[in-house]
């Protein structure tokens, strides 16, 4: 999934300024950008556009709007999403033909500039068209392994599906008395604390997770890409890592500012288990603590054991296997 955001990453484009069609569409049944999306929300749609070059600035149009809330900034939204190259109607990448959407932050740097103009402020449920000139996708780098110039406008059809950010309210019911010997505090709605004994090592196999407030949703299901928010801890109480805390800024990547994540529940596309596979029949909603032995990287290092906290916030189906 992380490729997959990578990708849509320096795919995505957009921007709220809504735009009309070209002049030279008068009576044509293409829409604004002079281009045409058939299909309804939810079903793989196929994109035509007007002979001729495209429009030199972002064109965004909701093709059909939904109820739900407006997207913000900062956000991790969920979507479906077909991507097309004008110059040769190519689709490059598509999340209609895995069978599942695909999670990545919004408004932060962390997907193309026409995405994160285009999609916040639009509303959960929407179907939005994008036409996103190269200064605002893969500008001058292009992208050769999806056959994209530095030139190429692309055409995106992104369907809305959903959004969870760190204040995102889990409806859940504390437990009076978690099965654990960890002191873990803190409101539902915030990064946790936590204190662990003196001298607590790590357990030599994966332990049953320990629910610490009761979500009201539906069970977690098996081969779930699991929206969450989370907070990782070594056996003496130090945080390793956090979702309320972000990303730092790489030689590729810009800093990315704390958002929920996506988190894998086996078995995957392939029949692979995986650390968080007993999360499986969890209510969503819940905060969940998961412990974590030492492992191996794949350079052969050992990864020292540790515990998550986890706010399991959504759930969509994982990706099929690809044929």
């Amino acid at each position: 999934m992380r490729k997959l955001l990578s990708v849509v990453a320096v795919l995505a484009l957009g921007s709220s300024l809504a735009a009309c069609g070209s002049d030279n569409n008068a009576g044509s049944d293409f829409g604004a950008g002079g281009i045409k999306v058939t299909a309804d929300f939810g079903q793989k749609p196929t994109v035509t556009h007007r002979d001729g070059e495209p429009d030199k600035a972002l064109v965004t149009e909701v093709l059909k709007e939904g109820d739900g809330p407006e997207v913000k900034k900062g956000e991790l939204l969920t979507a479906n999403y077909l991507g097309q190259i004008w110059r040769d109607g190519k689709v490059f990448d598509n999340s209609y033909d895995r069978q599942a959407p695909s999670s990545f932050p919004i408004g932060v740097g962390g997907v193309i500039a026409g995405w994160d103009e285009g999609l916040v402020g639009k509303k959960i449920g929407s179907r939005v068209m994008l036409s996103i000139p190269a200064d605002k996708g893969y500008k001058e780098t292009g992208n050769t392994d999806a056959g994209i110039t530095k030139d190429d406008t692309l055409i995106f059809v992104v369907d809305l599906v959903g959004a969870a950010a760190n204040d995102t309210k889990l409806d859940a019911d504390p437990v009076a008395a978690p099965a654990t010997k960890f002191k873990i505090t803190g409101e539902l709605n915030a990064e946790p604390k936590v204190t662990v004994p003196a001298g607590t090592k790590a357990p030599a196999k994966p332990g049953k997770p320990v629910v610490i407030a009761t979500g009201k949703g539906e069970p977690i299901k098996k081969s779930t890409n699991l929206v969450a928010r989370y907070a990782v801890f070594d056996y003496a109480g130090k945080k390793q890592a956090s979702t309320w805390d972000g990303q730092a800024a790489t030689a590729t990547a810009p800093a990315v500012a704390g958002a929920p994540a996506e988190l894998q529940v086996g078995p995957g596309p392939n029949g692979e288990a995986g650390a968080l596979d007993a999360l499986a029949g969890i209510p969503l909603g819940s905060r969940v603590m998961v412990e974590l032995p030492a492992s191996k990287d794949q350079a052969g290092k050992t990864v020292p054991g540790a515990f998550a906290i986890i706010d399991a916030l959504a759930s969509y189906p994982s990706p099929k296997a690809a044929q």
